[in-house]
């Protein structure tokens, strides 16, 4: 059944990323974010901070037909994703990079998702190490989300 109001999307949410950004939150009308990067323990230094070249992802729902999407930490660069990110109005804010998808247009998350595959395409060279990791965890992210939202909206 299609997500017609925002606690629908917001339960769809809730539901296959275990909660609000905010563990303290249950309540589908308090919390709005939602930690969408697939992080494990093992992404955190021995002093549970996260390693500065993780790609945070956070979707926050906006309203119904929308999610606001912030990237932070080490966000990989190349000439795809820089390419996306111009064409599609990503915004740099003291926040990260961010940009909104609504209802029908969940199919830019794979676009953006190809653009840091082909980073480390076989035969690429690429300027930052962990990429070989990164950028594979980051395009996985952003195809489960892209799912998720499709399975909410459609």
């Amino acid at each position: 059944m299609p997500v017609t109001s925002t606690i629908q999307l917001k339960q769809v949410l809730f539901d296959a990323y275990g909660g609000f950004a905010d563990k303290r939150f249950k309540n589908l009308d308090k919390g709005r974010l939602f930690i969408v990067d697939d992080r494990t323990s093992g992404d955190e230094d021995a002093s549970g901070k996260l390693f500065l070249w993780f790609c945070q992802i956070f979707a926050e729902v906006v309203d119904h037909d929308t999610v606001k999407i912030t990237m932070r930490g080490g966000v990989p660069v190349g000439p795809l994703v820089a390419k996306w990110f111009a064409e599609n109005g990503v915004k740099q804010t003291n926040f990260g990079r961010e940009f909104l998808v609504r209802r029908s247009e969940e199919q830019r998350l794979s676009e953006l998702a190809a653009g840091f595959r082909a980073i480390v395409r076989p035969g690429a060279r690429y300027p930052v190490k962990s990429y070989k990791f990164v950028c594979p965890r980051v395009a996985r992210s952003l195809d489960k989300l892209r799912e998720v939202l499709v399975r909410a909206w459609s």
